[in-house]
């Protein structure tokens, strides 16, 4: 089985010669959330003055077969303060991961991905994203942290030996 990337491309180096299809199959990793590189840390801050530091470790984005792709994500949320009071060692909250599946669409440059319905995946949305050049993928994700939403875009690159 050949395993396809589905977090965003990065620049890998010389471009590869072969054919758009064929560039999104395999192994991929993110290696930047906008343009920051990962692991990435972003703290988010309510209205009601509750701070989550959430933490971005790693991303990993296979594009199978029958045009399934499967993609994990690990990552930290800790609640830092509640309503301005701070809470001790934030930094120990352990690593969760979350896996989502589903099928992909390639049109063009356009990468469409859909997750399997699911408990875990409920609120999911299709996702847009980009085959920038060959070995390297954009996907735009939103996640929540209580009532702040943020907007980010991955960028993921092809990692043969990752899997």
């Amino acid at each position: 089985m050949r395993l396809v990337p589905l977090l965003v491309v990065v620049l890998l180096g010389p471009a590869w010669s072969i054919a758009p299809q064929a560039q999104t199959m395999g192994a991929y990793r993110a290696d930047r959330i906008d343009q920051s590189p990962l692991p990435m840390t972003d703290r988010v801050t309510d209205a009601q003055g509750t701070t989550y530091l959430v933490e971005f470790d790693r991303l990993v984005l296979s594009l199978r077969s029958g045009s399934r792709f499967r993609a994990e994500v690990r990552f930290r949320r800790t609640l830092t303060s509640t309503g301005g009071s701070t809470r001790g060692n934030a930094r120990t909250a352990p690593v969760q991961s979350m896996t989502v599946t589903g099928t992909f669409a390639v049109t063009g440059s356009a990468i469409r991905f859909t997750p399997d319905p699911s408990a875990d995946t409920q609120g999911l949305q299709m996702l847009d994203g980009t085959v920038e050049s060959s070995g390297r993928i954009a996907v735009p994700f939103d996640y929540r942290n209580g009532a702040i939403a943020r907007r980010r875009t991955l960028r993921l690159i092809h990692a043969p030996n990752i899997l």
